[in-house]
């Protein structure tokens, strides 16, 4: 829910800024080449993907249950992305992509020149959008996200005491949140400045729904531009410790209530697979943001280009696969994407 009418103005005149002939033309390819493959059910291109989704860190601090960086569950390495990697991810992309996620799996803050990466992005006039636990965020990190041009900031917030906070958030402290946001808020007051969009964001648990009003009425009243309640993903790998708040959650129960199901029949088709892959911190390129564990490697940006590699044979058979029985692939099981005949 929006809280600011001047902020929902500001951010669409963000992305307004973010447009040009040749991104807009790129748009519209995009989705003829989606659409046609879905017709004929081969994959065809004829636009390039119109956002990215970049890692700047693969470590994190903390030890959500249901993340699979927080449980220790992912086999691939963890580091930090190169900020010379990252300017030819930028050079490469910025003719036709309009949004940059600069988040994947781990903490984005985590990353010593975070600024840079933001700040190479903006001057390519791309929407970027940064999700936080907020640990990191004290004053002095708020005035390098203001100045260095980000558009938008997801804060996690999934409890308003850190009795119900710390269920999820293992190993972080609510109130370095709360700090954070109003430090980002008066930080951005002192600069004059619209951007970030402060998002406050709360996945909706059992154990935390009856501190969601709390939340709200909070956010609303120290000047948070949006709060997102969003349905939890809940994994295999998962502890049993959390459960998803039913009135919020994706999934419908089994009878033993141990495991969940996404609650819409899975079709086959994608547009994330047309539209916003995913780039890891090592350079990996990755077919969405499900290939947590980069089992799907297309190639690598440091040793090709992405649109090669984008084009290429392991791109082509992975979306085939899509297109031909999309529930054999494990990741897709628990994606929410393409649950509608449209």
């Amino acid at each position: 829910m929006w809280f600011r009418q001047s902020a929902f103005l500001n951010n669409e005149l963000s992305y307004l800024k973010c447009l040009s002939l040749r991104r807009v033309l790129n748009l519209f390819k995009l989705f003829g080449g989606y659409f046609f493959s879905r017709i004929v059910q081969k994959p065809k291109w004829l636009g390039q993907p119109y956002a990215f989704s970049v890692e700047p860190s693969g470590h994190c601090q903390l030890r959500c249950p249901e993340c699979p960086t927080g449980a220790a569950v992912l086999t691939r390495k963890k580091g930090n992305i190169d900020p010379v990697l990252f300017t030819k991810i930028i050079n490469e992309i910025k003719e036709y992509t309009l949004y940059l996620n600069l988040y994947f799996q781990g903490e984005p803050l985590i990353h010593p020149q975070i600024d840079f990466l933001i700040r190479k992005a903006d001057e390519a006039r791309t929407y970027t959008t940064l999700s936080t636990n907020a640990q990191l965020l004290d004053k002095e990190m708020c005035q390098k996200l203001i100045s260095s041009g980000l558009s938008r900031i997801v804060i996690s917030l999934d409890g308003f005491s850190q009795e119900i906070y710390e269920q999820y958030r293992r190993g972080g402290n609510v109130e370095k949140v709360k700090n954070g946001i109003l430090s980002l808020i008066e930080a951005r007051e002192e600069e004059n400045a619209t951007n970030p969009l402060v998002v406050v964001q709360t996945l909706a648990f059992r154990h935390n729904k009856n501190e969601i009003k709390r939340i709200r009425d909070w956010c609303r009243s120290v000047g948070v531009d949006k709060l997102e309640i969003k349905s939890a993903q809940m994994n295999e790998f998962g502890d049993g410790s959390v459960k998803p708040a039913k009135e919020h959650s994706r999934y419908e129960n089994v009878p033993a209530e141990s495991s969940f199901r996404l609650r819409k029949k899975a079709y086959n088709h994608c547009w994330r697979q047309w539209s916003n892959p995913v780039i890891t911190w090592d350079g990996s390129l990755l077919p969405c943001c499900y290939d947590k564990d980069a089992k799907h490697i297309l190639g690598n940006i440091s040793r090709n280009t992405l649109i090669k590699i984008w084009q290429n044979n392991n791109s082509k058979t992975f979306k085939q696969k899509i297109l031909s029985n999309r529930r054999n692939i494990e990741m897709c099981r628990n994606c929410p994407e393409g649950r509608t005949r449209i």
